[in-house]
């Protein structure tokens, strides 16, 4: 067993004991305090001495292992405060600093545990068996079992256990703890599902898209479990305040035994000086902070991912999915024919394309249902994928998909068709054409669609003097489109991931926080050298997740002006308590030296400054008003 093994496991072993340690000084004092009181002093002293000492081995150890790595800590403090009381025969102001000390990071503890709810939950829910479809019946199998492919079905009431698409049924389907929406979507035949989320209503049949180890809802998990393992940067700078704030409390201490000529001046000072809201405060304001987030449905890696976003001088956006919606919707629909109405045309296009799974057959799908049209079933069916497809509809031999596809298909086209598509494509516009065997009869315009709330988002960002960058790896006149309706000045168009790594750089020498807003995967290399990367919608690559400093859960752009804003608020809060922890104690100090306070007393009013600075702290964690939206 190496060094560091060894001291590791007890580190561990001494963290468990110190749990205990409030509950043995507090009855030791209630006993000694029954033997004070029966005028039996020397009894009750020397079970004080020896009640101080035992509780005061596993910090006294805790603290060396620390310097055995480096760390210097405000702790040094409380320990020559515990030393010195029990040298000179102040087992009472021993006791209580150890109380105070020991009682301080239980009430660390319970903070960090209640902050981190949300997030013990999340991990908690975690599906473990899947009923599998099988020609015998349901089988129940462990969810890591599940393969790529195979239909799975969930009951009302039971979690989803892996990330699939809808074969059968339609129910309500409850988010909340994925994307923190708080009311469930209603979802059916084609719908995509995510593992965590709960079937509310009726039986659903599903078709794994992924295998469990890579569902969302483990990405999620890991993310979660990365954001535990991090220490904020911030948390070290409190301890280099320790740095200042030790020499100060050792420097009045001394001052005071030598001007008074009494030790007792000198323990009152380290006492009051015992500097557990430099060690709690900090922890506990960005566990909040994460744990609030998290409620919002935005996972937060780490503390020091909320540092640096609050400190943040610029923002760049990926437009694809990120500034628009990420799905082409159908934009217009036009007839060549004066046998078919746009109408018409919509209705067989979408007939014919019901049964691809592309992503524009979706939204063709999607369109005619919302203008509550007629789908007839095809027949014949055959798709190329990628290129279009072909049917009979009541009897019609029909066509549809790219130029391309139709040219193979002997279509006839001439040179409008050839230009529209290429103005079409100009404009950011996907076109795909319905024909017969002959002639081209109609059109179908896709465009990808600005989000709605884009502009009160920015209007935000702006408000803080943040500079907002767009970058894509579209066509300059579709970037410049986009950036117009967003009122983005700022646009780098036509780059690739290398490029946009290159672009963040830039900012990075002059605007520094920098913050990478993406979802695909061409965003990740972009994602990962940003100050901080946040990935938009939960649907996002893979990498782009992984990548990513924070993973935003629900698909709303609003989310994004929420962490920042609640990111300021707890680096504002956790510079109070510091500012706050360290104003009142050296107050006390002086206080103290000039021998106004007795060292019980000290050790008692420190108490008071733990609980008040650990109250603010825990403001992190009351929602404020405009995060209500």
């Amino acid at each position: 067993m190496t060094f560091n093994e060894g001291s590791s496991k007890l580190g561990s072993f001494l963290d468990k004991i110190e749990n205990y340690v409030p509950i043995l000084v507090l009855t030791g004092l209630v006993i000694s305090g029954f033997f004070w009181y029966v005028d039996q002093a020397e009894v009750s002293n020397r079970l004080l001495l020896w009640i101080t000492f035992v509780g005061a081995v596993p910090f006294f150890l805790q603290m060396l292992l620390s310097f055995t790595r480096g760390h210097f800590g405000v702790d040094l403090i409380a320990a020559v405060g515990i030393f010195s009381s029990l040298l000179i025969g102040e087992q009472l102001a021993g006791a209580v600093i150890l109380l105070m000390l020991s009682g301080g990071e239980f009430l660390e503890n319970f903070a960090l545990r209640r902050a981190k709810k949300e997030l013990t939950l999340l991990i908690a829910n975690a599906p473990k068996i899947a009923h599998l479809k099988q020609k015998e019946g349901l089988v129940d199998v462990s969810v890591d079992d599940v393969e790529v492919g195979q239909i799975i079905v969930v009951k009302p009431g039971e979690v989803i256990p892996v990330d699939g698409v809808i074969t059968k049924g339609s129910s309500s389907i409850d988010e909340s703890s994925l994307t923190g929406e708080s009311l469930p979507i209603q979802k059916g035949v084609h719908a995509s599902v995510l593992s965590g989320s709960i079937n509310k209503d009726h039986v659903l049949e599903l078709r794994a898209t992924h295998r469990s180890k890579e569902s969302k809802y483990q990405q999620i998990i890991q993310l979660v479990k990365d954001a535990e393992k991090h220490k904020a940067r911030f948390v070290r700078l409190a301890d280099r305040y320790s740095v200042f704030f030790t020499v100060v409390a050792f420097a009045l201490a001394g001052a005071a035994w030598i001007l008074s000529g009494t030790p007792i001046r000198a323990l009152s000072v380290l006492v009051v000086a015992t500097p557990c809201p430099l060690i709690l405060a900090t922890p506990i304001a960005f566990a909040c902070g994460i744990s609030q987030a998290a409620k919002r449905g935005i996972i937060i890696k780490n503390g020091s991912v909320i540092e640096k976003l609050a400190q943040a001088k610029s923002f760049l956006f990926d437009k694809t999915g990120t500034l628009t919606l990420g799905e082409p919707q159908v934009h217009n629909v036009e007839s060549y024919s004066q046998r078919f109405s746009t109408k018409e045309v919509l209705s067989l296009a979408a007939s014919l394309d019901q049964l691809s799974a592309h992503v524009l057959a979706r939204s063709l799908k999607g369109h005619a249902d919302q203008e509550k049209i007629n789908l007839s079933y095809p027949e014949e069916f055959h798709e190329e994928v990628g290129k279009g497809v072909t049917g009979s509809i009541d009897g019609q031999s029909l066509l549809l998909g790219k130029l391309a596809y139709l040219k193979e298909h002997h279509v006839e086209i001439s040179d409008h068709y050839y230009k529209q598509h290429k103005t079409a494509r100009a404009a950011g516009q996907v076109v795909i054409y319905l024909a017969t065997k002959k002639k081209i009869i109609g059109a179908i315009f896709f465009q990808d669609i600005v989000r709605p709330n884009i502009k009160k988002v920015f209007a935000t960002l702006r408000q803080y003097a943040i500079r907002v960058i767009m970058v894509t790896g579209d066509k300059a006149e579709v970037a410049q489109k986009i950036a117009h309706t967003a009122s983005i000045s700022e646009v780098y168009a036509d780059l690739l991931p290398e490029e946009k790594v290159q672009i963040v750089e830039k900012v990075q020498k002059t605007d520094q926080p920098v913050v990478m807003v993406g979802d695909g995967i061409n965003d990740a290399p972009a994602l990962a050298r940003a100050d901080v990367g946040i990935t938009l919608g939960g649907h996002g690559s893979t990498a782009a997740s992984e990548a990513g400093d924070v993973t935003i859960m629900v698909d709303n752009l609003e989310r994004i002006q929420e962490v920042y804003q609640l990111s300021r608020r707890v680096l504002e809060i956790a510079l109070q308590c510091v500012l706050i922890g360290m104003g009142l104690s050296i107050g006390l100090m002086f206080i103290a030296a000039a021998g106004f306070i007795k060292p019980v007393i000290g050790a008692l009013l420190q108490e008071v400054i733990d609980v008040v600075v650990i109250l603010n702290a825990l403001r992190v964690y009351i929602k404020p008003t405009h995060y209500e939206q």
